[in-house]
């Protein structure tokens, strides 16, 4: 039995920085408030909390006395919109942001668009926390479409300005502008998925062709683990999505020869490394 691991595997350079910043907090013993999850990572979110950092799904989950004595909060590599950002300084707490350099730019360009007269369409998960602070920055009046069939729906406008969950399909992006533009007078796509996220998918494809088993690592909650599952799955090849060691089953390994190993953006080395191991012994 053979197990190839795919190069690029593991935490990608927005999520690595993210999650370097708030280990740095916790060595200085500063008290810190994560809006929501760091990353989508269930073993991340947990190491952290041992650590002393706090998960919270709202601003009002902040004790007042802890607002007055002007704690940190961390932005997740997610990103927000600037409400937040407005309340967070309106409560006095100091603003760590590691939103991803990829969302920050995915922000900037939906923002500009909006300014500009567009009816912004985001293509990505509707209930995604970084389609949500997209969706923010053009003062929550974008579409937000998941797949082409979601966009047919989408009112014809005179000016449509495209943009994409960093972490989205280039195939699915690609069908999803199709239907677009034939909803639009004019349109502008700007295509923002992530050098690392087309990178890490078109390893996938190349791995599952390969392969006649791949294990895909990752948090059930990370859309960019379950494109990859997705994109192996198309290319007919037995896969499964795990995030523990524990959830490998030995029938699966029967009769292969070769194992493909991927894992998403915000999947731990650590776990990683703890998989291999498992399947090689």
């Amino acid at each position: 039995m053979k197990i190839i691991k795919a190069k690029s595997c593991g935490f990608c350079t927005g999520v690595d920085m993210a999650y370097k910043k708030a280990v740095e907090i916790v060595r200085k013993g500063q008290k810190a408030y994560i809006l929501g999850f760091l990353v989508h990572n269930s073993q991340v979110v947990k190491k952290l909390e041992k650590l002393g950092i706090c998960s919270i799904m709202d601003l009002s989950e902040i004790p007042v006395d802890a607002r007055r004595d002007a704690h940190l909060l961390v932005i997740s590599a997610h990103g927000v919109g600037p409400k937040i950002f407005d309340a967070a300084k309106n409560l006095g707490l100091e603003i760590i942001d590691t939103t991803c350099h990829w969302v920050t730019k995915a922000q900037g360009i939906a923002k500009k668009l909006y300014e500009d007269g567009y009816q912004v369409v985001i293509v990505g998960d509707k209930e995604h926390a970084e389609v949500k602070g997209i969706k923010g920055w053009t003062g929550d009046t974008a579409i937000v479409v998941e797949n082409p069939k979601d966009a047919a729906s989408v009112p014809n406008r005179a000016k449509i300005g495209v943009v994409a969950q960093t972490t989205q399909s280039l195939d699915n992006f690609e069908k999803t502008v199709d239907e677009l533009r034939k909803k639009a007078g004019g349109i502008v796509v700007k295509n923002t998925i992530c050098s690392s996220t087309k990178r890490r998918q078109k390893e996938a494809v190349e791995l599952a062709k390969k392969a006649d088993l791949m294990i895909v690592i990752g948090d059930i909650k990370s859309a960019n683990t379950k494109r990859l599952k997705e994109l192996c799955l198309a290319e007919g090849v037995e896969t499964y999505m795990i995030h523990s060691s524990e959830e490998i089953q030995k029938k699966w390994l029967k009769g292969k020869e070769n194992i493909g190993i991927t894992a998403g953006a915000s999947t731990p080395d650590w776990v990683i490394k703890e998989i291999v191991d498992r399947l090689e012994k």
